[in-house]
């Protein structure tokens, strides 16, 4: 493992089918195949032999979801949009995803067969070498792409659960007979999870036993809630934290330590995380591709290290500043989701006339907002208090299951802060 730092220790068919887009007038680029990836089990057969033969220099492949509840038709459209299926593609490229556009517009991203395969045997390794796959995530995502590929390299397809992809609703019976039907193999059991499943898992006695089961779990594709971590260590389980987004192909870094090749440098001055290595992407569709310097990959998130490990605090644009201070919205939802009476929490930065205040969106019981102002004062100070909060049933989500916060707050029509998304 090598770590520097700058900072100091401390319209296609359906159904799964391809087409080809038109061919551009570069005769040497390739033709891109398109394919629109259904729903539930069925995204495996769909994509497991096309994906194979992109990896192998084949056709590089375009995924684009199908609608469903987690991916509504306009949702469908940007990522389409963002895939931009009638531009040239470049030379190596070997599938282009979107980014999970939970803070924005989707983007299309160009990865390499390299940069998408390079941590599968490591990975697999750490779960014994040769897991069978519980897939979870839509395939159409980074993190549910990374289980088909690791699959594969093990020769066999994994299990999905019913609900991938929003074909039906997350559920621990559900998540529990993917899990049995994996452990039947006779090999052990992997998965990959998004934070917002693990509440789901952890507070009934089945999805408990399901995540025992599991000799790997991994969870990525957004901060696990202290709170998720103390449940799912009361509860004896063991998991995996990774950290990496589409353009690092995946997580790159887990449990705070990057995979072999994988260089993490941090900015003196904002705690930016700068990524380079073997699992870089090419670029974007839309040629944008300014964080991209050098060999090394410009984040917009913040972190620090503590003992040699890397521990991400959020998004550079998750400080704000509100009456003349500097407040840490992750630092606000951390403390908002430790109540007992709330189960996950959003912090947001919203315009008040011609001022900025926080309002905090959460999933739980009834509180007072007064309780609420009062809970994060006492370690945060006042400040960070919410001028305003909202309780709501569910969060809106991206494709890839992640927390949609531009969505959220759009539903109870908040004007939220643009940089702050």
């Amino acid at each position: 493992m090598r770590v520097s730092m700058l900072a100091t220790l401390p319209a296609a068919p359906t159904l799964g089918t391809v087409s080809m887009s038109e061919r551009s007038d570069h005769a040497t680029d390739p033709a891109l195949a398109i394919i629109e990836v259904p729903n539930g089990p069925a995204s495996i057969d769909a994509l497991w032999d096309p994906i194979a033969s992109a990896l192998d220099g084949a056709a590089p492949l375009a995924l684009i979801p199908q609608a469903s509840s987690l991916t509504p038709e306009a949702m469908v459209q940007g990522i389409r949009s963002a895939i931009a299926p009638a531009l040239p593609v470049g030379k190596d490229t070997a599938i282009i995803l979107s980014t999970s556009g939970s803070t924005g517009q989707p983007r299309g991203v160009c990865l390499t067969s390299s940069a998408l395969t390079v941590f599968a045997a490591h990975v697999n390794n750490m779960a014994g070498g040769d897991p069978t796959w519980v897939l979870t995530i839509p395939p159409t995502s980074i993190g549910g792409l990374n289980v088909l590929i690791r699959a594969r390299a093990t020769g066999r397809q994994p299990v999905a659960v019913a609900s991938v992809g929003g074909a039906d609703r997350f559920t621990d019976v559900g998540f529990a007979e993917a899990v049995s039907a994996a452990a039947a193999t006779g090999h052990r059991v992997a998965v990959s999870l998004v934070p917002v499943q693990l509440p789901r898992l952890l507070e009934s006695t089945v999805g408990r036993r399901a995540l025992s089961e599991c000799s790997l779990i991994l969870v990525g594709g957004a901060a696990l809630t202290p709170q998720a971590a103390r449940d799912c260590a009361s509860a004896g389980i063991s998991i995996t934290t990774t950290y990496g987004m589409t353009e690092t192909s995946g997580g790159c870094v887990l449990d705070g330590y990057p995979l072999p090749g994988v260089e993490v440098r941090l900015d003196e001055s904002d705690g930016r995380i700068f990524l380079a290595g073997p699992m870089l992407a090419q670029g974007y569709r839309d040629g944008a591709n300014e964080a991209f310097a050098d060999g090394w990959l410009r984040t917009q998130d913040r972190g620090r290290w503590i003992d040699g490990r890397l521990h991400v605090l959020g998004r550079l644009d998750d400080v704000v500043l509100v009456n003349g201070v500097n407040v840490d919205l992750v630092a606000i939802e951390d403390r908002a989701s430790d109540h007992p009476a709330i189960e996950a929490a959003i912090a947001l930065a919203v315009h008040n006339d011609n001022d900025v205040h926080i309002e905090v969106i959460f999933i739980g019981q009834p509180i007072t907002h007064g309780d609420l102002r009062q809970w994060i004062a006492q370690t945060l100070g006042s400040p960070a208090s919410p001028a305003a909060s909202h309780r709501v049933d569910s969060f809106a989500l991206t494709s890839s299951g992640k927390v949609d916060r531009r969505s959220t707050a759009a539903r109870l029509d908040l004007d939220v802060v643009e940089d702050e998304l």
